[in-house]
């Protein structure tokens, strides 16, 4: 599945998919710079508690993490 395809259908706050289009903005530039998936899960944590005060669990944030990483180094 292309990386935005996984942002797009993933809805970590139960607010519908599709609503969190400045956030994965977000995450998609740090797939540009982030080393590891320990930097890219702070990311997303991160990201998501500055715009809804609210993050999922921390281990559903890495693996989604894990798959976007993944994901952008088969689209290289």
């Amino acid at each position: 599945m292309r990386t935005e395809d996984l942002l797009l259908t993933w809805d970590p706050l139960g607010y519908g998919a599709g609503s969190y289009g400045p956030e994965f903005d977000e995450v998609m530039m740090a797939l540009t710079y982030v080393d590891s998936t320990e930097q890219l899960t702070e990311v997303i944590r991160r990201t998501l508690l500055e715009a809804f005060d609210a993050c999922p669990p921390e281990t559903e944030i890495f693996e989604m993490a894990q798959r976007l990483l993944a994901s952008s180094s088969c689209q290289l």
